[in-house]
């Protein structure tokens, strides 16, 4: 028997937010394309902490030094 790739969740909403969602084709897939919009927001706030941790410490290379003509 293959492997379940999908979960069902039980998540509680608002009479607006469910009200909404009905407006919506296929709700199953806005509601998927709502949860990869958040985490690749998320995966970008993560990025642009730690390239700013880097800066903030040091971790960038120095400027090429110009030698004398």
């Amino acid at each position: 028997m293959a492997k379940a790739t999908t979960e069902r969740v039980a998540v509680w909403l608002t009479p607006d937010q469910v009200a909404w969602l009905k407006t919506k084709k296929n709700v199953s897939e806005t509601l998927r394309a709502m949860v990869n919009e958040a985490m690749n927001m998320q995966r970008l706030a993560e990025s642009l902490k730690q390239k700013e941790a880097k800066k903030a410490g040091g971790g960038a290379r120095p400027a090429a030094k110009k030698g004398k003509k």
